[in-house]
């Protein structure tokens, strides 16, 4: 339920399991791109918005994934803080001005 709403979510991953493994593979590869890896240049939080086609990866309902890194306090290291898709067919938005949740 969301905003009220009961919502039924695509189903994209059969299991966490795959889930892991594709967010593995997005952030391997997106760090191998220099347009990617260039983002790490000592910041605090880094907010990569990796286009799936751009690395040529394919994942029915998804086309962007966002991942956000925060640097470890008081060191050189970054961990992953969260990642969501980001746009898709399979990708629901709330539209503030229209009151309701699109995809």
């Amino acid at each position: 339920m969301v905003n009220g709403e009961v919502k039924q979510l695509p189903r994209v991953f059969n299991s966490e399991e795959e889930l892991v493994e594709f967010l593995k593979e997005v952030v391997n590869k997106a760090l191998k791109d220099p347009d990617y890896a260039s983002k790490f240049n000592g910041n605090d939080k880094v907010i990569l918005t990796v286009d799936l086609k751009k690395l040529g990866i394919r994942k029915d309902g998804i086309d962007v994934v966002e991942f956000v890194f925060l640097k470890e306090k008081g060191g050189n290291s970054y961990y992953l803080k969260t990642a969501y898709p980001k746009a898709g067919s399979a990708v629901a938005k709330y539209v503030s001005t229209i009151g309701r949740w699109v995809s």
